[in-house]
């Protein structure tokens, strides 16, 4: 079961030395490699002004068979057919289509999305969201990543895909 209080707020991301691949450790021991394409993305989507929508997209990249560490390489930038509100997101067919254009190793390890707020908070759409990924997903990695970019940092997840555990992420 996943549970997350709003208390929760732990650790954040920034998007400083976005030119750089930043390392998020988990306290499972887990390292996530998110590469500078991918926190360009998250910074440029950002919704710093009350006019812009939510934003999202698939994070793209693979889990190393050996260590079980995961590596974000790309993510899906939002697409036409997305349908976005100010605090909604439903992602449109067009992100699934650019997956089958992906050679292995890579694939989908999770989602990313923004909030309207300076630091993210999951609500509970998110974490429906999540739990619906898992199930969906449970073949195809041990776990699933989860970003939440906001205005000025953001968060990132990584939900078990057999136990159902989230674990927040810490910038090293």
């Amino acid at each position: 079961m996943i549970a997350l209080q709003k208390k929760d707020v732990k650790y954040v991301v920034t998007y400083n030395d976005r030119a750089f691949i930043k390392k998020i450790v988990f306290q499972n021991g887990i390292v996530l490699d998110v590469f500078p394409e991918v926190q360009e993305i998250l910074y440029m989507q950002r919704q710093t002004s009350s006019r812009l929508t939510e934003a999202g997209g698939m994070l793209l990249g693979y889990e190393n068979a050996c260590t079980g560490n995961f590596t974000i390489s790309g993510a899906t930038e939002p697409q036409v057919e997305d349908i976005r509100s100010r605090v909604s997101l439903l992602l449109g067919k067009q992100h699934q289509e650019l997956l089958k254009s992906l050679k292995s190793p890579y694939g989908y390890i999770g989602t990313w999305h923004t909030h309207p707020s300076k630091i993210p908070i999951p609500s509970f759409v998110d974490i429906q969201d999540w739990k619906k990924s898992i199930i969906k997903n449970s073949n195809s990695t041990s776990a699933l990543i989860f970003i939440i970019a906001g205005t000025e940092a953001f968060r990132v997840w990584l939900c078990d895909s057999t136990r159902g555990i989230l674990i927040e992420g810490k910038e090293l």
